[in-house]
């Protein structure tokens, strides 16, 4: 299945995880640097957060571990992670958006 958000093409796979393309920001118009809100959904286990806020601090050098947001799913099985930060190119986007899809316990980025 196939969804279209904003202009950015999303494939939703059977198991109901979730992929960005690779080229997901090629049509998207941004310009930067700019304010990027990011989403990661994952399994909630307990290297979850210190896996993801590795993953961005390498994309994102001044990002800070306190400016993650964390909601959990009704029965907890999920964590999300929210925070915002400025982008400086498509190539950082698109390299972070590759790394945190690639993750086993991530389940969607948006």
């Amino acid at each position: 299945m196939s969804d279209k958000n904003n202009g950015i093409n999303i494939q939703i796979d059977e198991d109901d995880t979730t992929q960005v393309p690779n080229d997901a920001f090629e049509n998207a118009e941004l310009k930067f640097p700019c304010d990027f809100p990011i989403s990661v959904m994952g399994l909630n286990v307990p290297e979850y957060k210190e896996t993801i806020f590795a993953i961005l601090k390498k994309h994102v050098p001044e990002v800070e571990e306190n400016s993650l947001q964390t909601s959990f799913s009704k029965n907890r099985k999920y964590c999300s992670l929210k925070t915002r930060f400025t982008a400086q190119s498509r190539e950082q986007m698109d390299e972070l958006y590759k790394e945190l899809t690639a993750n086993e316990l991530v389940k969607w980025v948006l």
